[in-house]
């Protein structure tokens, strides 16, 4: 896995994909979603930024599965924790979650692994027992 600096553009912008490709594909919606994001520009989050880091995330995860042929990447619980730690910013925490949430709902359709991916950022950024009130909170305000 490429290793970036904390709080980094390519740091962001590795969430930001993971957000968009962990229910194995990305829509439109997610995109624009993505792109509206207010706090992109202050964290200088940019196109080639974003297209950068989501290939380079997409051929780290594809050089770590288990099983290529089956068509299905599985990404290590450990290593998504270690992923969300690349985000120390609180102020940046937060931009981010909340632009995961919407992410995970723009296409109209909350997949089981988008919840996990949501539930884990919330307990690594804001503690455990937050975690999960918070994502069902956001999910109903939606």
């Amino acid at each position: 896995m490429h290793a970036y600096i904390p709080n980094s553009p390519e740091a962001v912008s590795r969430i930001l994909a993971l957000s968009m490709i962990v229910d194995g594909h990305v829509s439109p919606s997610e995109l624009r979603i993505m792109h509206g994001a207010p706090f992109l520009e202050q964290f200088k989050v940019d196109d080639d930024v974003f297209d950068r880091t989501l290939r380079e995330l997409c051929e780290d995860l594809l050089d770590a599965a288990a099983n290529r042929r089956a068509g299905v990447v599985e990404i290590d619980p450990a290593l998504l924790d270690a992923l969300m730690l690349d985000i120390r910013d609180p102020l940046l925490q937060i931009c981010l979650w909340k632009t995961m949430v919407d992410i995970v709902h723009a296409d109209g359709h909350l997949d089981e692994r988008e919840t996990t991916l949501v539930r884990r950022a919330a307990r690594a950024w804001f503690g455990q027992a937050h975690a999960s009130d918070a994502f069902s909170t956001a999910a109903l305000a939606s």
